[in-house]
């Protein structure tokens, strides 16, 4: 019952982008066979998190497909819910040299494009998330390129 209702949910976030079913699955970033992505919006497929990554890219609100809430409503619930101050900074500075061979500066790097997500949806630093939700995201992103699911 819960693959019927993602896949509600992903056919309704792909008409909301205004795409056609052909213009995701034929995407170069995706490219998967009509019948696998058909089976994906029908329910009849789980979707591995690999696509989940690049429909998050093609600008899907993935938290929507996967829970039925919107990204940027659950951000503005726990704004509601928190007496904590929002210092409206970032937590992660990238340096201007890095190494990407470095495991020290990849993860920096994961924590900082995970950190810009979360601004994107409207989160703030200290607020709605710390270092240790970016620690927990970044390792999560490097352990799926290590995969070989960029």
């Amino acid at each position: 019952m819960e693959f019927l209702n993602m896949g509600t949910r992903l056919e309704s976030e792909r008409q909301r982008l205004g795409l056609m079913a052909v213009e995701v699955y034929e995407d170069p970033t995706i490219k998967i066979a009509q019948t696998t992505y058909k089976n994906y919006e029908t329910g009849k497929r789980d979707m591995p998190s690999s696509l989940l990554k690049k429909l998050w890219d093609m600008g899907f609100d993935v938290m929507y497909v996967l829970t039925g809430q919107r990204l940027e409503d659950i951000v503005l619930d726990v704004k509601r819910h928190s007496g904590a101050p929002s210092y409206h900074q970032r937590l992660v500075h990238l340096p201007e040299i890095m190494d990407l061979d470095n495991p020290s500066d990849r993860l920096l790097t994961a924590m900082y494009h995970a950190e810009e997500a979360l601004v994107q949806a409207g989160a703030s630093a200290n607020e709605d998330y710390d270092y240790k939700t970016l620690a927990t995201l970044g390792l999560g992103m490097i352990d799926t390129v290590k995969r070989g699911n960029p």
